[in-house]
This record gives C-alpha cells, structure tokens and sequence, in this order.
C-alpha cells in the first residue's frame, strides 16, 4: 500500500469497550458507514442489544468516491475493528447517487433509468434498492463495482444501504404519531440533508454541499423561502457530527427561533464510552443496526 493512500486516511476517534471480545464476534453486527469525508466503523452487540464500539476516520485529498476501494484495505489493516468475523455486516454508502421512487412507480428493470434522471453514472458502478418502509417507497443508489467486490471478499451476509434511507426512514417513523412540519437538517463537514416531514408524510427531501458556514445557512435558509416555511415558527432539529460550539449552528440559532438538537433512536443501548457522545451524533451509523 503507498504511503500516499495511507496518509488519506486519519483515525480521529476510537471508542472501544472492554466488553468486545475478539471470540464473541460471531454474535456482534459490523456496521460501515463509507463517504469522502469519513468512515465510519461500529460494533453492535446482538445478544446484549448495545453498542460496544466505534472509530472514526478522516479521510483527506478525495475527490472521486472510486478511490474509496483503495481506503478500504487501508483501513482493515488499521482499524482494531474490522479484522474479525461477524454474523451480519451493514455497509452505509454516503454519496449523491441515489434518488426516491414510489412503491407503486417502480419496476425492477427501470432502476438505472430512474437513477440517470438525477444522478450521473460513470458507468463502472452496481445499483442497489432499498426499501422505505414507512414511506411506501424505494431509494434507487449506486456505488463504486470495485469497493463491492472487496467487502464481498472480507465478509459474508453483507447489505448495503444508503445512509440517506436510514435518514428518511428513521425520522418518518420517528413521526408517525405526531402532526405539525417539522424541519430536520443533518450536518456534516462538507454537505447537510434537509427534510421537511409532516406527520408520517415527506414533505421534502434534498442534499446541499457547502465550503463556509455562510453556505451552509445561504442554501437552509434558500430551503426555507422555497418550501414557504417561517423561520419564526418552524420547529428545526439538528442532528448529525455537529458541536453546539460551531459556527454553523451559531448561525442557526441566529436565523431560526425555534431549534433544538434531535437525537438518535433509543432502541439499543451504549456502552460508557459511547455515552459521552452527543446524543444527536452519527444518527445513521447507529440507527443502522436494525436495518
């Protein structure tokens, strides 16, 4: 491996609990979150229904998601994580190629047709369905051909996701029950999802890139106008790797009344360590395990 691929990769974080035992994994789950930004590696213990692990990485000087194959072997010689066995294996995809389709729209042999309206396809990538069960809908993504092939290589009963899938089937389940817009807007370090979800119904779904917090509040507030909703009035959640210390959610608080942090699903538990995570923290990595 050159050391140039090497150096793409950083670890910035790693939470192990001394309840993972490298025996007992054929009973944990393996989670994979795989972005240009950052992977992501959980551990989740079935038996116990908590997660037990996670580390972080950056990944620098990556411009086209292909390269990602390359970081993926890096990272399995690295990681204390990954080495191992595991009785199921979720990978998480975050990319731009993928898009929603009605359950009563969509025909199986259609799939990249659909997804060449709003994407652009190279020609070198494998097209998965996922299923949006509270949406009555299928979210149509691709990924790299090569990066398949090596996770096939390293893991048995691997599935894939897009991580906008567990975003928007989270959060509409999370509503079901409930009535009123409300705006979530999931953050990360270079690109954030806004969803408009009314009750069990969504509203809007779209991805903004953006390099300066000015971006970032230009394109929520673009959203806003666009989709008439009243900054004064619309309840906003915040979620994703995110500090309160910020300045994107400095600006946030400045433009927006009504906003609060939303946090991720309570139905596994966390070991210590991961407690001390922001509770509003990798909401798709640990809403995934379910999946």
């Amino acid at each position: 491996m050159s050391t140039e691929i090497k150096n793409r990769l950083t670890q910035i974080h790693s939470f192990i609990d001394e309840a993972f035992d490298a025996k007992k994994t054929a009973s944990y789950k393996l989670l994979l979150q795989i972005g240009m930004n950052d992977i992501q590696v959980a551990v989740h213990d079935n038996q116990k229904n908590k997660y037990i692990a996670l580390e972080q990485y950056k990944v620098v000087s990556t411009s086209n998601f292909e390269t990602l194959d390359d970081l993926y072997d890096s990272l399995l010689k690295d990681s204390k994580l990954t080495g191992h066995k595991f009785q199921s294996v979720a990978c998480i995809i975050v990319n731009n190629l993928s898009t929603l389709i009605p359950n009563v729209l969509f025909e199986e042999d259609r799939k990249k047709m659909y997804l060449d309206f709003n994407a652009s396809l190279e020609g070198n990538e494998i097209i998965v369905v996922d299923e949006i069960k509270s949406l009555e809908a299928k979210n149509i993504f691709a990924f790299p051909l090569s990066l398949k092939t090596k996770m096939n290589a390293s893991y048995t009963n691997i599935q894939y996701h897009h991580h906008s899938s567990i975003l928007i089937d989270t959060l509409v389940a999370n509503n079901k029950n409930q009535t009123g817009k409300k705006l979530y807007v999931h953050i990360q370090s270079t690109h954030f999802e806004t969803l408009v979800i009314d009750g069990k119904k969504l509203v809007f779904y779209n991805t903004f890139n953006y390099h300066t917090p000015e971006d970032f509040i230009y394109y929520l507030m673009f959203a806003c106008e666009q989709l008439q909703l009243n900054p004064e009035k619309i309840e906003t959640l915040l979620l994703g790797e995110l500090e309160k210390t910020a300045i994107v959610y400095t600006l946030a608080n400045k433009y927006i009344r009504n906003i609060k942090f939303e946090e991720r699903s309570g139905d596994s538990d966390y070991s210590y360590q991961l407690q001390t995570l922001p509770k509003h923290s990798y909401f798709t990595l640990f809403n995934s395990h379910s999946s």
